[in-house]
């Protein structure tokens, strides 16, 4: 091996990590602690330039956007015909979310690449460094959009209609970012042009800083099922319809939520189950609701969890459509099924941890990601690092510049082992 764990070690600085996330974090932070970068927003616009700005500027790599509004950076290998070693993660936030989801993994593969230059290593295949459009879930009401499209698991003609509360369509917006919804197909990428992927993630759980582990090897990512859920009753003055004459529909899709909680609890530490959000109508003090649109989520790393869960809720909603009198209206939103990572990519993590001397565990990942998607084409792969007390997707959301820098050198050091495994693929 031409490089040791301290040539490794030395070629990363804290400082500039730490720079690298609070410029961006200062992109989205309005009156609140927490950052609003949703995906296709003037902020998340921002935040692509500057990053695009980074790339071209102080590495001078080759920067292209694809027609799903995916960034990519190439640096060359000695063998530019290969399938490239890729790795990235997103910019793009939740509604008052934290710093850290999505941009410690795009800086993170930004300093690997800053690495290899420091120590002039001349990879085998061609390396791509991607931040992925869309991963989180916007005004559009789609996640994952940018690593769906480049596996071809996107449906355009559903997609085409999609608009936000504005009235704002998703083709338009899609163009405001460089993309092009017309042209999708061509942003597929076929199996023989990836050799694999890696993604480095704070973990979102409290696992790895409750057992002072510094590195997670990813074995999975659970498996998530959402649907939208509208109860139809009837409307009616709060003081003069009887309470037995009622048709609430509030009152029955609180049934159907509490229903939801209590078929997830049964299943132990296997699943969970959410309702995170609500629209009623008329939404007045004094009126019977008339409809509530809702959305239900479930998620497991086992898929006969979600079935029976969801088995659960189809004979709960039929029940109370009966007894309250209302009508319910299901459908299917988002259904992705648990992911298994590649063992030739798990077993990389494990052998550049062992190199640089890191304490490590194996994990499940119970959030989405992107690179569950990329499984689908491509070895992949993710590494956790520490999370405070698991929180995130809020202000709270924070990990050491340490812990990032950490992980940036076990993603380099997995890179360059997966490298010299993948030659010739």
């Amino acid at each position: 091996m031409r490089y040791t764990a301290g040539a490794i070690k030395e070629a990363f600085d804290p400082r500039r990590m730490a720079y690298w996330i609070e410029k961006f974090a200062r992109i989205g932070k309005g009156s609140t602690e927490g950052v609003t970068r949703l995906a296709f927003s003037p902020e998340d616009r921002e935040a692509r330039r500057e990053a695009t700005q980074i790339l071209q500027t102080e590495f001078e790599l080759n920067v292209r956007t694809d027609a799903l509004g995916n960034i990519f950076a190439r640096r060359e290998g000695k063998y530019p015909e290969w399938p490239v070693v890729m790795t990235g993660s997103h910019l793009d936030s939740v509604r008052n979310g934290g710093k850290f989801d999505g941009p410690a993994g795009v800086f993170s593969s930004i300093e690997a690449f800053r690495a290899l230059d420091l120590l002039n290593i001349e990879t085998e295949h061609p390396f791509e460094l991607c931040i992925l459009s869309s991963e989180e879930p916007n005004a559009f009401g789609i996640s994952t959009f940018g690593s769906r499209g480049m596996v071809g698991a996107l449906d355009k003609e559903s997609l085409r209609s999609l608009r936000d509360d504005q009235g704002n369509d998703l083709p338009g917006a899609l163009s405001k970012i460089g993309g092009d919804f017309e042209r999708l197909e061509e942003a597929v990428r076929k199996p023989e042009e990836i050799a694999c992927f890696v993604e480095l993630h704070i973990e979102q759980m409290p696992y790895l800083e409750r057992e002072k582990k510094e590195i997670g090897i990813v074995q999975g990512v659970t498996g998530i099922y959402r649907e939208a859920i509208t109860v139809n009753g009837t409307a009616g003055h709060s003081g003069t319809t009887p309470m037995n004459d009622r048709k609430d529909a509030l009152c029955a899709a609180s049934d159907i939520i509490l229903a939801l909680e209590a078929a997830a609890r049964a299943e132990g530490n296997e699943a969970v189950a959410t309702v995170g959000q609500a629209k009623v109508f008329p939404n007045s003090v004094n009126t019977v609701p008339q409809s509530v649109k809702t959305a239900a989520e479930i998620r497991s790393h086992d898929p006969e969890c979600i079935r029976r869960i969801n088995r659960t809720l189809a004979s709960t909603i039929a029940k109370i459509e009966k007894s309250r009198g209302v009508q319910v209206q299901r459908r299917m939103i988002y259904d992705s099924p648990p992911t298994r990572f590649s063992p030739t990519v798990i077993r990389s993590i494990h052998k550049a941890s062992d190199f640089l001397g890191f304490t490590k565990m194996e994990t499940i990942s119970m959030a989405g990601h992107d690179a569950a998607h990329l499984n689908r084409i491509a070895d992949s792969g993710m590494i956790f690092i520490p999370c405070r007390k698991g929180l995130s997707h809020c202000p709270e959301e924070h990990t050491e510049t340490e812990n990032i820098v950490k992980g940036s050198q076990c993603l380099l050091m997995t890179l360059l082992i997966l490298d010299e495994v993948k030659k010739g693929d």
